[in-house]
């Protein structure tokens, strides 16, 4: 992929409005403005307000005291609004109803070279509702030797860490009744707190807006991908420009200019549930057969009594007949989806690409630990590092040596598709698989109850006018509830049909703009030049035919500088759990 700045683009029309935003009010008075620079004197935070020229000088200052190492040390957290036009979502009662707000935290020891890192939630792109945000917490002890603490590390280092509050599908209705955070919500409001980093450049007391790490776990993840392959896409100028983001103006024949970039400069990414539109597709060409033998095995697909052999279904829809037939109709479709993508695998490939992938990550483990701390994990922790859950399938549990062979140097790998599909079955005996169709489901919760558990990533998609959407093939012609307003129980249309009008071809550019894959396939965004992604050898919450086919479409854009890609040894589906490694990594890059 070419790298490229795009800095104009002609207003598109659509059926369905994507976008929405309301204006609020004054939300406080500003602190005392300190010129060209922001003081760091300043005792206590003044509630943030909307700025219109979304410049920090009138940022609330406080001065956090935490502990890093076993040393006492001062951080310094500006908090602001991000955005002109804030949509007011804040769910929180009684607090601040901004909701898109910015912390930024600065160590005493940051410079102005100081990466910035861009620190997003996860959760199952249930994101950052500014309340429940990472943060850097007044009177914390942080240990920058631990595995698992990221901002322990980051400030030990002098980093600068932003965390923001942005629109998620958990943030549905707003007070209006309007559903504002479909995508591209999530995409837009991440892009516009990088816009106002680079806006404020000359303000920040430390960290360099131009190395903008951006990283997180899940859906966090995810985040993490789509960000750092879409910077400076005109896709986004639109809703930008409709949220008041730094940067993005709008000319009277309808055409934008955007003056401030919002590509970064690295990810950290962990088992990112990226391409929504494919997930549910690519779950089943990893698990079909995993599937099938449960089922065989006598297990069904679902217990409604115990809840415990699929993950519980929302509706009592589901049976072991319907389970396969879905399972065999959309793992054909991943197949075919893979054929159209140009790259150098394809559904004949796909498997044998994941082997690879699974092989090559446990001689990297081997290297790193040791065959004979392998060993001991494989002989004392046949179900995965003694982690046990409540599945029924652990009392049928097999051994790794079952499917694992063993070389030479007696380093363990996969010796074929055969032993492929073993482990796959393995790491769904060991963990509740989810039901077909994972992430967009065949019985959703009634229209309106926005609470409901029931929602999947469906509430990424649809109208303000609608509540969410099934968002792909199966899932919309097998709709199970009447008066949802999507499938074809509700429409009369068949997805093929639907995708052809003009409602249709808006929900085709909404799951486009939540996805990386057709960024890192075409010019339309710059992608960041370096690239950790890490993907759990235990994760059964998204696929692993979905995370090879990530790291062939990252191999192919040729923009990318740096791609470290493994397939972490042990690991579920989390995050940042390998701190000292990651950041190793980082700080090669930034010394390149």
């Amino acid at each position: 992929m070419k790298r490229k700045i795009v800095t104009l683009f002609l207003a598109g029309t659509m059926a369905v409005s994507l976008f929405a935003a309301t204006g609020c009010g004054s939300q406080g008075e500003k602190t005392p403005d300190s010129g060209s620079a922001i003081s760091a004197e300043k005792e206590a935070a003044a509630p943030v307000k909307v700025d219109q020229t979304l410049k920090m000088d009138d940022a609330a200052v406080t001065e956090l005291n935490v502990t890093v190492d076993g040393k006492a040390t001062k951080v310094t957290m500006y908090e602001d609004c991000y955005v002109k036009n804030p949509t007011n979502v804040a769910m929180i009662p009684n607090e601040d109803k901004i909701d898109q707000k910015v912390s930024i935290y600065v160590p005493e020891n940051a410079t102005k070279e100081s990466p910035i890192i861009y620190a997003v939630n996860n959760a199952g792109w249930i994101m950052d509702a500014y309340s429940g945000r990472l943060q850097v917490e007044d009177g914390s002890d942080y240990v920058s030797t631990s595995d698992s603490d990221m901002i322990g590390m980051a400030l030990s280092k002098g980093y600068v860490i932003a965390s923001a509050g942005i629109r998620s599908r958990g943030d549905n209705p707003n007070a209006d009744g309007e559903y504002i955070s479909h995508s591209p919500a999530t995409m837009t409001d991440a892009k516009a707190v990088i816009r106002y980093l680079r806006n404020n450049a000359d303000l920040l007391p430390a960290g360099d807006p131009e190395k903008i790490v951006i990283t997180g776990t899940s859906g966090g993840g995810a985040l993490s991908v789509n960000i750092s392959s879409q910077g400076n896409s005109e896709d986004f100028f639109e809703s930008l420009y409709e949220i008041g983001a730094a940067g993005i103006e709008k000319a009277d024949d309808g055409t934008y200019t955007s003056t401030i970039n919002d590509d970064v400069f690295a990810t950290i990414a962990y088992c990112p549930i990226n391409d929504l539109r494919e997930a549910d597709a690519a779950y089943e060409f990893t698990y079909q057969d995993a599937r099938k033998r449960l089922v065989d095995a006598g297990l069904p697909a679902v217990n409604m009594e115990t809840k415990s052999t699929f993950q519980d279904p929302f509706t009592d829809t589901y049976t072991a007949d319907w389970m396969l037939d879905a399972s065999a109709a959309l793992a054909e479709q991943y197949g075919q989806y893979v054929n159209s993508l140009g790259l150098d695998i394809k559904s004949d490939t796909l498997n044998q690409a994941t082997l690879e992938l699974v092989n090559e990550s446990l001689k990297k483990t081997a290297k790193e630990v040791g065959v004979d701390k392998m060993l001991d994990d494989l002989a004392g922790n046949a179900d995965y590092s003694g982690q046990k859950t409540t599945s029924v399938y652990n009392s049928t549990s097999k051994d790794w040596n079952d499917f694992l062979s063993f070389d030479e140097n007696n380093v363990p790998y996969l010796k074929d598709e055969a032993a492929l599909k073993d482990f796959f079955y393995f790491v769904a005996r060991n963990q509740t698989l989810k039901v077909a169709c994972a992430f967009s489901n065949k019985g959703l919760a009634e229209k309106g109850l926005a609470s409901e558990s029931g929602f999947n990533e469906d509430t990424l998609f649809g109208s303000s006018e609608v509540p969410y959407t099934a968002y792909e093939f199966y899932s919309w012609n097998n709709d199970a509830v009447k008066g949802n307003g999507c499938g074809l129980d509700d429409t009369g249309k068949t997805w093929d049909e639907y995708m052809n009008t003009e409602d249709g071809k808006a929900l085709a550019k909404q799951m486009e703009m939540a996805s990386p894959i057709p960024y890192l396939l075409s010019d339309n965004g710059q992608s960041a030049p370096y690239w950790y992604v890490r993907h759990g050898m235990r994760d059964r919450d998204t696929a692993f035919s979905l995370q090879t086919v990530l790291y062939h479409a990252l191999k192919n854009d040729t923009s990318i500088k740096d791609l470290n890609f493994s397939l972490a040894w042990l690991q579920p589906h989390a995050g940042d759990y390998d701190v000292q490694e990651a950041y190793a990594w980082l700080d090669s890059v930034l010394k390149k």
